[in-house]
């Protein structure tokens, strides 16, 4: 396994600001992937960190055509340290240069509570590797006190 760093993801990049409490905030990775950097199961890309109290709205993940064969099995799985899964799992956008916007359903309002990476992983390698770009976008609010448990409803006003 390999892990390959962008400059959003280093310890001294730059790490995106939370702007005003609940203005959404959009992080975006567009990577330049060679194939070593899908020719073994879990190689790693780290895209960039979102900060604590970050809580996740939406995500989108694209790709060009990196699995150039007849029958392409490249996928990607987009996530952090806690659920290499969190975001995205066994994403099929490198096998033919799609797009998605199906992110997991557990990840819609999940806060991250500590300050974290978020990195995308190679499920199935590429049958046939080409170099191709992966962008990801991830839009969040920073409210570190945000409640995930759901709301009670009464009766009573």
């Amino acid at each position: 396994m390999a892990v390959f760093y962008t400059d959003l993801s280093r310890t001294f990049g730059t790490r995106l600001g939370q702007g005003t409490s609940r203005d959404t905030v959009i992080a975006t990775a567009i990577v330049a992937v060679t194939t070593a950097m899908i020719d073994n199961t879990d190689d790693v890309i780290t895209l960039f960190r979102v900060p604590r109290g970050a809580v996740v709205t939406a995500a989108r993940i694209a790709a060009t055509d990196m699995d150039t064969n007849a029958s392409p099995t490249l996928a990607f799985n987009v996530g952090d340290a806690g659920s290499a899964t969190r975001l995205f799992a066994a994403s099929a956008v490198g096998q033919a240069g799609t797009f998605s916007t199906a992110m997991q359903p557990t990840a819609l309002l999940y806060k991250y509570t500590a300050d974290t990476l978020i990195q995308a992983a190679v499920s199935a390698v590429a049958a046939t590797g080409a170099a191709g770009t992966l962008t990801f976008v991830l839009e969040y609010f920073v409210d570190p006190e945000f409640v995930t448990t759901g709301l009670t409803a009464t009766t009573t006003a």
